[in-house]
Parts: structure tokens; C-alpha cells; sequence
């Protein structure tokens, strides 16, 4: 599992891109899934959206921004 981090360096989940399992963990609550390649999963947390998309089966692509409030 490899540790993937927002904008400013926070852990915003974690994921491997073998087999397209990913795993958010903030304030209790757990949210876990498995992408297929080209899908993307979006986290949003403190007017910072990440967006995970699998791109290859040893690659994730991640694009974090922050948004207007």
C-alpha cells in the first residue's frame, strides 16, 4: 500500500495500483473500494478535492486542488 497525499501533504488515502484497492481513513469513518483501470476515486476534506485514478496496474495518477468555500 502506498501512502497518497494531497496538496499540502496530508495523507488523503491510501492505495495500490496492483490490484486497484484504495482505503480512506478521517475521523473514524472508512471508506475502501477497488478501481479499475481509468476509473477515478475523489476525496474531498477541507476545501481540498483529490481525485485517484488507476492509470496502469504499478501507477496511480493524482491530481489535488483546493476549492472555493
Amino acid at each position: 500500500m502506498n501512502e497518497i497525499r494531497d496538496c499540502h501533504g496530508r495523507l488523503a488515502c491510501c492505495g495500490d495500483a496492483t490490484t486497484g484497492y484504495i482505503s480512506s481513513l478521517y475521523k473514524g469513518h472508512r471508506t475502501t473500494t477497488y478501481l479499475s483501470l481509468g476509473e477515478t476515486f475523489t476525496i474531498e476534506r477541507d476545501n481540498t478535492r483529490t481525485e485517484v485514478t488507476r492509470v496502469t496496474t504499478s501507477d496511480f495518477k493524482v491530481r489535488s486542488y483546493k476549492i472555493a468555500a
